[in-house]
């Protein structure tokens, strides 16, 4: 069985983008969860809702539904995807992880909560009328693109690298985000500046002004973002 799982390569090196839980999950719900799928669709769901911007974070079942990548790594015997999607949705409501609220057209539109402050009151708010969502609300999105390394990046869009320039690599690697170098090679080769001065300017001015780059769902997130954001108030801010 082994040798026909494809095996994970580890992880790449320098800055990677994170995805906050809090520590209650691994104490209080993950040893009251029995099925795999819908261990699977919690933590989809911490990647999503981190990866949205509004101040109301939700998750609509049709977007869960259109997720290639969620819905291949759902398990079952003869079942189809959508049913073990829908049993694992349930298991995650059961045990008090999500929020369920129906919009009455459909249940491919429920939208579901994270069971936090912050969730509850979303899910009060849209029972009693106070909050509706918007079409852009709630989307999830997809993970990063893969990330082919600096030195990949720099032979394709630059040229061939010298010692020099290797190490100078090296330690952009080990000091920006991945996103935030693969945006700073994408402005370069926009503007004709194919040269390692003027990708590490932009990586500089990234760094100063706290820029999150072309889309700032995947760099790294900056403090205010974590203390603001949906996970607030796991944030300790002794």
């Amino acid at each position: 069985m082994m040798d026909k799982m494809k095996r994970f390569q580890g992880f790449p090196s320098g800055k990677t983008r994170v995805v906050p839980i809090p520590a209650a999950f691994f104490s209080d719900v993950l040893p009251i969860i029995e099925d795999l799928n819908a261990l699977k669709v919690m933590l989809y769901v911490f990647r999503a809702l981190d990866g949205q911007d509004g101040e109301v974070r939700f998750i609509r079942k049709r977007d869960l539904l259109a997720d290639d990548i969620l819905l291949n790594s759902l398990t079952a015997a003869d079942d189809a995807p959508g049913s073990v999607l829908q049993k694992a949705l349930t298991i995650a409501q059961e045990i008090g992880f999500l929020l369920k609220g129906d919009q009455g057209d459909g249940d491919e539109n429920s939208l579901y909560f994270l069971n936090s402050a912050r969730g509850r009151d979303a899910l009060a708010a849209f029972k009693s009328g106070k909050w509706k969502p918007t079409d852009q609300e709630g989307s999830t999105f997809p993970p990063p693109p893969v990330w082919p390394g600096i030195f990949k990046l720099y032979e394709e869009n630059i040229g061939p690298i010298t010692p020099m320039i290797a190490d100078m690599l090296e330690d952009a690697e080990k000091t920006y985000p991945q996103a935030a170098i693969q945006y700073a090679f994408e402005e370069a080769v926009k503007r004709n500046a194919r040269n390692w001065k003027y990708i590490e300017a932009i990586l500089r001015k990234w760094q100063e002004k706290g820029s999150h780059g072309k889309d700032s769902r995947y760099p790294e997130k900056d403090r205010r973002r974590y203390i603001e954001g949906e996970y607030a108030e796991f944030i300790n801010h002794e």
